[in-house]
């Protein structure tokens, strides 16, 4: 997987440091029309980080009565705040699906710029099924919550939330999905240089309904 190299958590730039403090993630919001309170605050025993929370609850408000958002629908402007913790994708064809967005917090946190990259190029014995278990998002349209152990560069492991949603193809016909990374426990600063490019150890897995049913748990793909 290539990318544009960042600097590390020594050299960062003043203007993104403060993005990657957990009081910075605590206090984004979407830009939303209405309030938090239909929006589930847990799922499948997991508390939600914040910052998923409000993906979700954006992802729920733009696709309205539809199974989920068309790729229209993501507005930058109702995102600014998450931005930085977003990744947007595209499935370019049934096996590559790539970064279109990669934000900012991310990309300090890993020293690199994924943006343009294949999820799935780096290769792993769980390539086949961590594609199979996201293109499941958009053959029953569901959310899913991941939480994975993430390695720092220093050898240190850090569980993670990966909130994923799908959304709908736009004229291009690619499908898409959007999701966020955060801690999914405190840490005050993110100082430690994270690596994305490997297997991450897969702690939870849990599909959620957003009105049209789950995937069949003897699929195997929920943990």
């Amino acid at each position: 997987m290539t990318g544009s190299r960042y600097g590390t958590g020594d050299t960062r730039p003043t203007w993104v440091q403060p993005l990657m403090e957990w009081s910075a993630i605590q206090k984004v919001r979407a830009r939303l029309k209405g309030s938090l309170d239909e929006v589930p605050a847990e799922i499948g025993g997991l508390l939600l980080s914040n910052a998923g929370r409000q993906l979700l609850a954006w992802w729920l408000e733009a696709r309205g009565d539809r199974p989920m958002p068309a790729a229209g629908d993501v507005d930058p402007k109702a995102l600014v705040e998450l931005l930085p913790y977003i990744r947007y994708l595209s499935w370019e064809d049934e096996n590559r699906l790539v970064f279109r967005i990669f934000g900012s917090a991310l990309a300090e946190a890993t020293g690199v710029d994924i943006t343009g990259s294949d999820m799935f190029a780096f290769s792993h014995d769980e390539v086949e099924i961590d594609r199979a278990r996201l293109k499941l998002l958009h053959e029953q349209p569901c959310g899913i919550v991941l939480i994975r152990d993430v390695v720092s560069r220093e050898g240190d492991y850090f569980p993670c939330e990966f909130m994923t949603l799908p959304i709908a193809p736009g004229p291009d016909g690619k499908r898409r999905i959007i999701g966020t990374i955060v801690p999914a426990v405190r840490v005050e600063e993110w100082t430690a240089d994270l690596i994305f490019e490997r297997i991450l150890t897969l702690r939870r897995a849990v599909y959620f309904d957003t009105g049209q049913g789950v995937p069949d748990p003897a699929l195997g793909f929920g943990v």
